[in-house]
């Protein structure tokens, strides 16, 4: 195909006859950028291209009629043909999928470049290694035998060219949009990064999602009095709400479709983006759609980035059917140069990312991965993704982590590397970038099985570049915290140790000092200079008996002496939001105040009490004395820390609800008031001088 486009191009610059300007190549991409998508698809079907038959009778009649009578056919199907790559180059271009020389092998010119287009070297890779997947587990588990369908379908079927074309930490406390009052804003990983929730506020508006109605309420906050002053309907058959963001006079809905509530395959994750300038009407702008079930989301500016998890019917894939076994963004096939496939992965499952303008309600950039995801951390510059990998031989897990670096900028996504760490992550806080170098604390087994925790250091192509080993023999890692050149995690299985690390020097990380104490800390939060604030569990044994919820105040000024300066153990509360959701926090960076949702249920205990206080006996009875066992239900607590009087309890108020809706409760403070919103039931105020009821609404 090279030389048969370099002799048409050659004559085509060469030939005696007068081209129509129209034809001529350097008009190409004007007219091809002005195309709409329909009409490049359709130019590419076009039965003015000639096939090999075809030109072999253009090239013997051109031996036998000369070179004056056949140069304007071969200019017109030349024209024809160079246009279609280099209009398949210029709207990968324009998408963003080439991105430069980051396409292995990547031309420099546009016709080695057109060449490069008509590759499906990750469309093949990602067919054979599902193929294999449903081979070599599925079929072996369910006891198939395996049959090798034949492809009949052309090279050069409408699939192919229809999917090429197709390419194209807590924030600080922000002012209100009045001007005149700050307000606490989700709890975040990331600064400057923010994350989707159920309740969202923009200072002046408070946003709640109403389960039973299926609506987004909008109340309006002035000085405490609450009132509603707008819905938007997101009722829709087989559509379930997962969060939300508020940017500016936008809303957008993150929700997912379920399209067939049996097969978790058939899910689409849906971007609906809101209009709320006039907040007594908020109008639909888009929705956008994308393949698979929701998993996560963040924001940056005006740009949102969406995570979903993607399967195939591993029994209807065909190979050149892409839109069988390949995602789809906002209704487009993703090209094969927005595919990363792992030759070694050995899942079903892709990981598909979107980049979308929500001002402009378009996608700006998407990219997949096959290979699954466990953990999700967005840096302000980068996203890695943590897949701890699986063997099928054995049925379990291997003791290694692969870790995918992907940099983001306004959008635009580029694959940058991939490497490994041994263990596994608790979660998003066991991973952090600082510097250019990655930091990990994960739990691992060494050759012999035992059980260990570790520190490692990646630099920025993800090789390691330090490690500390085997520390806590026996124990998993429960929460961590990175502060700038400090790392401090929580391991836990009958103590709880409280590790200091130093990282100031990347090459020679070391293990300052260790605390243990009982019950573990499960979220750790900075809370001033040189403090860290632990949330948790107590455990009055080492049997784990209680299980109360417990606050220390660690300080951490000196690295080589940490201390536990105060805790106060919440005797009759043994669940609060925070402990599974970050974003239920509340911190008020304004006085340091903190508050979250908590939850008692201890009737089994005091059913049980007899048999409890045989077996532990003095334990259970000391612990037993403190606790009211008539203390159900759902509560929000409010605390402040004071360095001589230690932590004080604000506010302990009974909500409406069960014990269950312990994550749905959130609480914002605007101005000097608490507002404390509960999903479906309605929003309440609280001065913050003495934490009264000031204002309700449902």
């Amino acid at each position: 195909m090279d030389n048969r486009d370099n002799l048409f191009e050659q004559q085509i610059r060469s030939g005696v006859e007068n081209i129509p300007e129209s034809l001529r190549p350097e008009n190409m991409e004007r007219r091809l950028s002005a195309m709409s998508q329909d009409e490049r698809y359709n130019r590419s079907q076009s039965t003015d291209i000639p096939d090999d038959a075809e030109f072999e009778k253009i090239a013997s009649k051109k031996k036998k009629s000369g070179k004056r009578k056949v140069v304007l056919p071969i200019a017109i199907a030349a024209s024809v043909l160079l246009a279609a790559g280099v209009g398949a180059f210029f709207l990968l271009r324009k998408s963003g999928a080439t991105k430069d020389t980051e396409i292995k092998g990547l031309g420099t010119t546009p016709e080695q470049n057109a060449e490069e287009v008509d590759s499906d070297e990750n469309y093949k890779k990602a067919y054979r290694l599902l193929k294999d997947y449903k081979r070599n587990y599925v079929d072996v588990m369910y006891d198939v035998d395996y049959v090798e369908e034949a492809d009949a379908e052309s090279e050069a079927g409408g699939e192919t060219l229809k999917a090429m074309n197709s390419a194209g930490a807590t924030e600080a406390s922000r002012e209100a949009s009045t001007g005149n009052e700050d307000y606490t804003d989700t709890n975040v990983r990331t600064e400057g990064v923010s994350e989707a929730d159920i309740i969202k506020t923009d200072g002046k508006y408070i946003y709640a999602y109403e389960e039973e109605t299926e609506h987004i309420i909008i109340y309006s906050v002035d000085n405490g009095e609450v009132s509603k002053i707008g819905t938007a309907n997101v009722l829709e058959d087989d559509f379930y709400f997962e969060d939300m963001y508020i940017n500016g006079d936008k809303l957008i809905l993150m929700g997912v479709y379920d399209n067939n509530r049996y097969s978790y395959r058939n899910n689409e994750t849906c971007i609906s983006i809101y209009d709320i300038s006039d907040r007594t009407n908020p109008k639909l702008d888009k929705r956008i759609k994308q393949d698979g079930y929701y998993n996560s989301s963040r924001m940056v500016g005006s740009v949102l980035y969406t995570f979903s998890r993607k399967s195939f019917d591993l029994d209807k894939i065909k190979k050149r059917k892409y839109e069988s076994y390949i995602p789809e963004v906002d209704g487009e096939v993703m090209a094969n140069s927005e595919l990363i496939v792992q030759e070694d992965s050995y899942t079903d499952t892709f990981i598909v990312v979107s980049s979308v303008d929500v001002n402009e309600a378009k996608v700006i950039d998407k990219m997949a991965i096959l290979g699954g995801s466990d953990t999700l951390y967005v840096s302000s510059e980068n996203i890695y993704l943590a897949d701890r990998t699986y063997n099928w031989d054995s049925f379990g897990y291997d003791d290694d982590t692969r870790l995918v670096k992907i940099s983001y900028s306004d959008g635009d996504f580029k694959y940058e590397a991939e490497g490994d760490f041994p263990g596994y992550l608790n979660d998003d806080y066991s991973i952090d970038e600082y510097e250019g170098n990655v930091r990990i604390v994960s739990s691992y087994r060494d050759s012999d099985y035992t059980q260990y925790n570790g520190l490692f250091i990646l630099d920025e192509n993800l090789k390691q570049r330090s490690v500390i080993k085997k520390l806590a023999e026996g124990e998993t890692i429960r929460s961590a915290r990175f502060m700038g050149k400090a790392a401090y995690f929580v391991t836990f299985r009958n103590m709880d140790p409280l590790f200091a690390v130093d990282l100031s020097d990347p090459d020679n990380p070391r293990v300052t000092d260790y605390l243990k104490i009982p019950g573990f800390s499960a979220y750790m939060h900075p809370y001033g200079d040189n403090l860290l604030l632990g949330i948790g569990y107590d455990f009055t044994t080492e049997n784990q008996l209680g299980g109360s919820i417990k606050l220390s105040m660690f300080d951490v000024s000196d690295p080589f002496d940490i201390k536990e300066l105060d805790t106060k153990i919440l005797y009759n509360y043994n669940s609060a939001s925070v402990l599974n959701d970050r974003r239920a926090f509340m911190f008020n960076e304004k006085d340091g105040t903190f508050g979250f949702s908590t939850g008692a249920m201890w009737v089994y205990y005091d059913d049980d009490a007899e048999w409890y206080e045989e077996y532990y006996g003095d334990e259970y009875t000391d612990w037993a004395d403190n606790v009211d066992f008539d203390t159900e239900g759902l509560y929000y607590e409010v605390y402040d820390y004071d360095e001589n009087k230690g932590f004080e309890c604000k506010m302990d108020e009974k909500l409406e609800g069960l014990y269950s809706s312990v994550l749905g409760t959130r609480g914002i403070v605007i101005g000097d008031y608490l507002y404390v919103i509960q999903s479906g039931n309605g929003i309440k105020s609280y001065d913050t001088e003495n934490y009264k009821l000031y204002d309700e609404c449902d």
